[in-house]
């Protein structure tokens, strides 16, 4: 077994849990390039993995996960939809005529 409790009295210290060094980790630009953290990201499956298999996690990853897939298409859709992209329908402007005419293919 690791000697994990150099690290859990570590993170007493500096005050922070786990979690919050994650976030911390993940969201602040400076360490973006940390070795440490290039590893977290490139194992990311992984940490995804042992939350599944443990008991509570799999509990709470599951809806999470399902809201973030969520907001990503609906995300992706607005973003197909606008008129950037050419996609925008405009019914209000739309002839009988570009109905008719109109194809995805």
């Amino acid at each position: 077994m690791l000697p994990l409790h150099i690290v859990f009295d570590a993170l007493d210290q500096c005050q922070i849990s786990v979690a919050g060094l994650i976030v911390t980790l993940l969201t602040c630009p400076q360490y973006e390039n940390h070795p440490l953290v290039v590893e977290l990201v490139e194992r990311c499956g992984e940490v995804f993995n042992a939350f599944l298999y443990h008991p509570a996690g799999r509990h709470q990853l599951a809806p999470h996960s399902f809201r973030m897939v969520e907001n990503t298409y609906l995300q992706e859709l607005r973003s197909l939809a606008s008129e950037d992209n050419g996609w925008h329908f405009r019914a209000s402007s739309t002839s009988t005529k570009q109905l008719e005419d109109f194809s995805l293919q």
